[in-house]
């Protein structure tokens, strides 16, 4: 595929998903909630345990996410780990909505700093393996 034939196919399929997120937008506010975007940066490639980030977390680049921290060794598909990555980067936009009543709401859209800056603020999350423990003992 030619060099111009790439930028082209990248700039259409920016346009889908520009399209999809004013869609989504639009039918979210219609239902009185709001639609947010979140930085998606290695999400399939950060373990959600022990927070572990690595292309190698990704054998051959497969759908196998098997962490590569010795003290962790995390297996699940691949997709689920980017769901949950994904989950938990969007729970922390809600608790910052709910405590200062500020969401970014294009957070891909700011300068390298700032990204480097919630970048680092995400791979502080780690999923719980047993929510169960957490509700019994009195959290939210």
């Amino acid at each position: 595929m030619s060099p111009k034939a790439r930028k082209a196919h990248r700039v259409s399929s920016q346009w889908s998903f520009a399209e999809l997120h004013a869609l989504l937008s639009y039918k979210a506010t219609l239902a009185g909630s709001l639609a947010v975007k979140v930085d998606a940066d290695s999400t399939s490639k950060a373990c959600p345990v022990c927070g572990h980030t690595e292309d190698a977390n990704r054998p051959r680049k497969g759908l196998l996410f098997a962490c590569q921290n010795p003290n962790c060794g995390y297996t699940l598909h691949a997709d689920l780990i980017g769901a949950r990555n994904i989950t938990m980067r969007t729970l922390v936009l809600r608790q910052d909505w709910s405590t200062t009543g500020h969401l970014s709401i294009a957070p891909d859209a700011s300068d390298h700093e700032a990204k480097a800056a919630r970048l680092q603020r995400y791979a502080e999350l780690r999923w719980s393996l047993d929510a169960s423990l957490r509700l019994r003992a009195g959290g939210d």
